[in-house]
């Protein structure tokens, strides 16, 4: 085999291997790595209590796949603590992304509504977007993740 050919085919096994290893876990539970070239740090604030799980769902940068099931790129369950959490998620590539997050007080796995369809647990968004009389839309949450480490500071809603 040629030495450019050689060369080209392990240029290529280089760019594609992360997106292989971030589509083979797209599981959930799935926290940075010391080979995440692209990581978002991510500190939640605001829980009222230790409880349960924050489940944090990342969304990719198209609108008709925003909040809708089945369409998230990851999920990840971490410990609530009372005040602040932080933890690190890896994210494909550089690009624009969304999050969506709940805090699961009661173990569920789902967000706990009320009889009128209102939250009874926190939840949150990207950016911060806002919840009013409907739910927020891709470009009130989208952010852009860059090489290396995005910092994001989400505020939890009750």
């Amino acid at each position: 085999m040629p030495a450019r050919l050689r060369l080209f085919l392990l240029f290529t096994l280089v760019l594609l291997l992360p997106a292989v290893v971030y589509g083979a876990s797209k599981t959930e539970g799935r926290v940075c790595a010391a080979g995440d070239t692209v990581r978002l740090q991510i500190q939640i604030a605001g829980l009222r209590s230790a409880k349960g799980n924050v489940t944090i769902m990342l969304y990719g940068d198209r609108d008709e796949d925003f909040l809708q099931k089945g369409k998230r790129l990851a999920r990840i369950r971490v410990p609530a603590q009372m005040g602040e959490v932080s933890f690190c998620l890896p994210v494909p590539a550089p690009g624009s992304y969304a999050l969506s997050l709940y805090h699961d007080e009661d173990g569920n796995k789902k967000l706990t509504k009320n009889w009128l369809g209102l939250p009874t647990e926190g939840y949150g968004f990207s950016r911060n977007a806002a919840v009013s009389y409907r739910l927020p839309e891709l470009d009130e949450a989208v952010f852009t993740a860059l090489p290396g480490e995005t910092r994001l500071r989400i505020t939890m809603r009750y």
